[in-house]
């Protein structure tokens, strides 16, 4: 369990609006860390484990649609683990791709439901023997 999230929790997190998205994570410990005004994020740390809950407006369509993304970060190799086996039992594998930068670089791998598509990554930086890890939950339709 993510700092006390299981993957449903992360994805029922993804339905929710804010006022409900913030009780959730208050409960469970994390206090608001920053906003970021220009991706329309809310950030909560716990730790070194942070969850984000992004809103983001597709008007490409017909329909000006909104959406929500969360996004879930750790240094847990054990927390990432659970998830990522959460996330094989409920989902269908699309791809893996290998990223890399001058500063990083990381596995990206691809799942899809009927619902969502959640990425999962594994980031090492070339300036820190850390590994970091990173879940986005994103809706199948959204442009991102």
């Amino acid at each position: 369990m993510a700092q006390g999230f299981s993957l449903d929790e992360l994805l029922q997190s993804r339905k929710s609006n804010y006022p409900t998205f913030e009780s959730l994570v208050h409960g469970k410990g994390y206090v608001l860390n920053h906003l970021e005004s220009t991706e329309r994020s809310s950030v909560f740390r716990n730790g070194t484990n942070v969850i984000t809950y992004n809103t983001f407006y597709d008007n490409s369509s017909i329909r000006y649609k909104r959406y929500v993304a969360i996004k879930f970060e750790t240094q847990s190799l054990e927390t990432y683990e659970s998830l990522k086996r959460q996330v094989e039992a409920s989902a269908k594998y699309s791809k893996t791709r290998m990223r890399r930068t001058s500063q990083k670089e990381y596995l990206e791998h691809l799942y899809r439901n009927e619902e969502v598509s959640i990425h999962l990554f594994d980031i090492s930086y070339k300036d820190d023997s850390k590994p970091y890890y990173m879940i986005e939950i994103y809706a199948l339709l959204s442009d991102y």
